[in-house]
């Protein structure tokens, strides 16, 4: 699940496939649900905001947003794939 999915779920509900997330904190609530959905059935989590900002903050600091993959090789990730198949 992608930070920007959990970031907008923050400030209210997001959707992203079979995963949507929503916040409740605007109506008294401290709490983050998330709701994963397959065909065989779904999961409903509930989450502290709290954990879910400290989060966040901790991975945009190792990795600010747009920089995630900056460090990858991808020509050699794909030559390495193409190798074992």
């Amino acid at each position: 699940m992608g930070r920007d999915l959990l970031a907008d779920g923050l400030r209210g509900s997001a959707d992203c496939g079979d995963v949507r997330v929503r916040s409740t904190v605007g109506r008294g609530d401290q709490a983050m649900y998330i709701v994963l959905g397959s065909p065989a059935g779904t999961a409903s989590l509930e989450v502290p905001v709290q954990d879910v900002k400290a989060l966040l903050d901790t991975t945009r600091a190792v990795a600010p947003g747009g920089t995630e993959s900056g460090p990858i090789d991808w020509d050699l990730e794909l030559a390495n794939l193409f190798a074992k198949g």
